[in-house]
Formats: structure tokens, sequence, C-alpha cells
């Protein structure tokens, strides 16, 4: 218990403020606002890649690419460019988008149960894409209000 938890009382320390709530698909969803600390945490899992499954998910993708001779792709020993957009930093930007999820669906608060150990391919399972991408929107929106404005500027 800190300091301003204990000086504003018991209700106060149910930590209501740092929850905040939004409606998508006519369901509210309740989400924990997570501290800095916490957040910057988020982000290093976030960038954190597992290279077994990025060189898994590179081969697969490149796999019709390798003996082929076809204009506009380049080959090299570890990467395959795909008319200037490497297919490397491809997979690698996938499975970001793919941790971002994961760990923001992790601060949803459940009705029951926790979603500590949800996995991706729990989430891909129950949401199409579209889905998942207006439920990031959504709790990037309430954890950190007006962030996407001021990425702009």
């Amino acid at each position: 218990m800190t300091r301003l938890s204990s000086a504003f009382g018991e209700k106060y320390q149910s930590q209501s403020m740092r929850t905040k709530t939004f409606v998508l698909g006519g369901h509210t969803f309740k989400v924990r606002v997570p501290l800095s600390k916490e957040m910057d945490e988020i982000q290093e899992r976030i960038s954190k890649i597992d290279q077994n499954e990025a060189k898994r998910r590179f081969d697969k993708m490149t796999s019709g690419f390798r003996d082929a001779n076809i204009e506009g792709i380049v080959i090299s020993e570890d990467d395959v460019v795909v008319e200037g957009r490497s297919t490397k930093g491809l997979v690698e930007t996938i499975l970001m988008v793919e941790n971002r999820m994961v760990e923001y669906v992790r601060l949803l608060i459940p009705e029951v149960g926790t979603l500590e150990d949800i996995t991706y391919e729990e989430i891909e399972a129950e949401w199409p894409m579209q889905v998942q991408l207006e439920l990031l929107t959504a709790i990037s929106e309430a954890i950190q209000p007006g962030y996407k404005d001021s990425r702009k500027n």
C-alpha cells in the first residue's frame, strides 16, 4: 500500500481509478491502465521476437521464392526482398503485432477467470483480424488517451 492509496481510503484502493471501460461490438470491456513502469515492461515483451518462430514463418513465407527467378525479388542469404520490402522485416512486424495483441488483451479485466496466460492462437480463434485491430485501437485509447493524436505531431 502506498502513501497515496492509504490516504484516500478503502474505495480508492480498489484501483478503480486505474480501470477504464469501452464498448466494442455491443460489449462493455474493462481494461486495467498500467503504470508507466508496467507499460515499459509491456513494450519490452512486445519487441521480444521468438527467433525460432520468426525463422519458421520466414521459411514458410519465402519457400516459393527461393527456387524461382522472379523479377522484383532479390534473394540474399538471410532475406528475401520483394519490390524493395524485406520479408524478414515483415515477419518481425507480424510477430510484434501478435505480441501487442496478447499483451493488450492481458490488460482486459475478465468477468470470470484470468487472461494472464492467454496465447495469440486463442485470440485468433475467437476474433478475426479486423476485430483484433479494433480491439487494439480501443485498448490503446483507453490506456493512453490522446496518444494517437500526439503521434501525428
